[in-house]
């Protein structure tokens, strides 16, 4: 998937700020390359809470992650802020995928996708997104 986009900060997307931790470091005094995944996580959180707030999302449905691709781009240090920005870049039948892009004052630090899959709680298999969800994750994306 083409995450070029996600290269440049766009103040229309979805966005988080993430303060860098001294313990967020390691040896190499840059960030640590699996510290991103919880700068991820803390963005596809406020995102999942912002589109219960609007739509009410069902509890009986849950979207694991079933894939997830990090591509760095330089190293980001301590100390520093990271605004971590999100959209939908595909929606699906039964999953969607989230482009991300991670930025610190100088720019872009890391480009990264994921796709999560709908999938019910009670039989732990895939079903469709409802399309109120499906409407609403295509038109943040710009995909209507």
């Amino acid at each position: 998937m083409n995450l070029d986009s996600f290269l440049v900060s766009d103040a229309r997307r979805f966005r988080v700020t993430a303060e860098i931790r001294y313990s967020d470091l390691d040896p190499n005094e840059h960030v640590n390359h699996a510290r991103y995944l919880i700068y991820l996580e803390e963005a596809r959180l406020a995102f999942r809470r912002l589109l219960d707030r609007e739509l009410g999302l069902p509890e009986t449905v849950t979207w694991p992650i079933a894939e997830l691709t990090i591509r760095y781009r330089r190293s980001a240090v301590y100390p520093g802020t990271l605004t971590v920005e999100l959209a939908p870049v595909h929606v699906g039948r039964t999953s969607f995928s989230l482009g991300y892009g991670i930025f610190d004052r100088d720019g872009c630090v890391a480009v990264a996708m994921n796709r999560s899959v709908c999938v019910d709680r009670a039989t732990s298999g895939p079903v469709p997104i409802a399309e109120n969800i499906a409407a609403r994750l295509r038109e943040m994306g710009r995909l209507a």
